[in-house]
C-alpha cells in the first residue's frame, strides 16, 4: 500500500517543482515549505493542531509519505506568505 508513496530515487532535489513566479497578483508574497516528520500519528496530530489554531486546512497539507526511516512519514504545507 504504502509502496505508490515512495518517491522516485531517480529524482534530485534540483527536478522537485518550483513555486510559480510571483505574479502581479501576489506583488509581496514568497514561497513557504512547512515540513512535519514524525510517526503517522504525529504527523496527524501536527495537522490537526494547525487546523485548530486557524493556520492550515486539513486538505492543505500533502498526504502522509514514509521516509527512509521505518516507522515515520512526512507532509508537507506549501503556500505563500505576505512579506513586507
Amino acid at each position: 500500500m504504502t509502496e505508490d508513496f515512495i518517491p522516485d530515487s531517480d529524482q534530485t532535489p534540483d527536478s522537485e517543482t518550483p513555486f510559480p513566479a510571483n505574479t502581479s497578483s501576489e506583488p509581496n508574497r514568497v514561497p513557504l515549505k512547512i515540513l512535519v516528520i514524525s510517526s503517522p500519528k504525529g504527523v496527524t496530530s501536527t495537522i490537526h493542531n494547525f487546523y485548530r489554531l486557524g493556520y492550515a486546512q486539513i486538505s492543505e497539507w500533502s498526504k502522509p509519505q514514509p521516509t527512509q526511516t521505518p516507522g515515520e512519514v512526512m507532509s508537507v504545507l506549501s503556500r505563500r506568505i505576505p512579506i513586507d
